[in-house]
């Protein structure tokens, strides 16, 4: 590949990669096109379909995601392994609305930007994620459970209902209280204990009556 045509195809990766996280998966192709400054002609030369497109996006990510979930798999401490990757999925999640639809809204929401192109190749990168992090979720909940450390009634698929729980408080603090998460977070994490001395101290202070007044007057506004 030419020195200029590798120079806009990683300008049009980085762009395709803020465009997703931003708007979604519903972002165009002219959307990345024109955050990248090159042309459409540019984007369809490369890539075939969105789908294509949001494969090259997000197969790293995805990979980057798996080895997360292995090592807190095999961390020493199996509930600290378990806190910190719940943390720090929600934390990639919040920052990225595209990897968001991907891990968590599945293949209806995924799939099919391509009008009749049948999106097998990102089909199978999503399965292939999902396999592995069962597998590593399953590893992470045992262990935690064993080390009586995580509440014998838990399992690994109320780890993504759990996180669209704290995606909402994302949605609902906006850039103005991002803490909101954490403090939800922090709510989330002392309850899924078994045993306690007393209650965890919380990494965030409450909101004041005035901010919920704003936060309310903002959903209205949006409406």
């Amino acid at each position: 590949m030419r020195r200029d045509a590798r120079a806009n195809l990683e300008r049009l990766l980085t762009a395709a990669a803020e465009v997703f996280a931003e708007q979604g998966l519903d972002a165009t192709l002219a959307d990345a096109a024109k955050r990248a400054e090159v042309g459409v002609g540019t984007v369809y030369r490369r890539f075939a379909n969105k789908d294509d497109l949001i494969h090259e996006v997000y197969a790293p990510r995805l990979r980057e995601v798996e080895q997360l979930a292995e090592q807190a798999a095999a961390a020493p401490d199996a509930w600290q392994g378990f806190a910190d990757f719940f943390e720090s999925s929600i934390r990639q999640l919040a920052a990225d609305r595209g990897l968001r639809e991907l891990t968590l809204g599945g293949h209806t929401q995924a799939l099919g930007w391509a009008r009749g192109t049948p999106p097998d190749r990102l089909a199978a990168l999503i399965d292939s994620t999902q396999q592995a992090m069962g597998g590593h979720l399953d590893t992470m909940v045992r262990r935690a459970q064993e080390a009586g450390a995580l509440r014998a009634d838990f399992v690994a698929t109320d780890m993504m209902l759990l996180s669209v729980a704290v995606q909402a408080t994302i949605a609902l603090g906006g850039a103005e209280h991002p803490e909101l998460s954490r403090r939800a977070l922090g709510f989330i994490l002392d309850g899924l204990r078994p045993e306690r001395d007393g209650p965890t101290a919380l990494p965030a202070p409450p909101l004041t009556p005035e901010a919920l007044v704003r936060i309310r007057q903002r959903g209205l506004a949006d409406q």
